[in-house]
């Protein structure tokens, strides 16, 4: 099995969207707004719905704005997660836990993404915490899962307080891990 980042974040791609075809009989679907239009929608808006399914990117991209910025080196598996594609939130489960690993939606998403990335290194560097990168939300809104930029592991951890706990030795381990979720409303 190719356990890379890319590679595990295809197959979730395609977990998540075979969830949705299996309980839904379609496509993923997102709220529809005018404005924050994605190369992700499929067809036509319908009751304010838009079908979506993640698309990979044409032309490559990476984060080295980010590093000349910060003056440091991202680990690859970061690099590899918002950089391979557009998506939506996903929501999913991680050993009985809910999260939504972070995605880009639009080019005006990934400017946002980059701006919160630089504010949270900086943020870390203040507080002399080791240099982490946000990948998922947690229920609990102080809590993120985030990617060590030094090894790459991925760790719970508690704003502006640090580590809780590492969840995974590789960025690729935990989204292979993940149980794709639909957002019941």
């Amino acid at each position: 099995m190719n356990h890379t980042t890319k590679t595990q974040l295809f197959d979730f791609y395609e977990r998540f969207k075979n969830l949705w075809q299996a309980e839904k009989n379609s496509l993923p679907q997102a709220f529809f707004d005018p404005s924050w239009i994605s190369p992700c929608q499929i067809g036509e808006v319908e009751n304010h719905l838009i079908h979506w399914s993640p698309v990979k990117r044409e032309s490559a991209i990476d984060l080295s704005n980010i590093e000349q910025a910060l003056d440091i080196k991202l680990h690859p598996s970061i690099v590899d997660f918002f950089c391979s594609a557009y998506s939506a939130g996903l929501p999913a489960v991680y050993q009985g836990h809910p999260i939504e690993l972070i995605q880009v939606w639009n080019e005006d998403d990934f400017h946002l993404l980059q701006e919160n990335m630089i504010a949270h290194f900086m943020m870390q560097d203040r507080l002399k915490k080791p240099a982490s990168m946000f990948i998922a939300s947690c229920s609990d809104e102080m809590q993120i899962v985030s990617v060590l930029n030094e090894t790459g592991q991925v760790q719970l951890e508690t704003l502006g307080k640090g580590q809780e706990a590492i969840l995974a030795e590789t960025l690729a381990d935990f989204l292979d891990a993940l149980t794709p979720a639909i957002e019941h409303e």
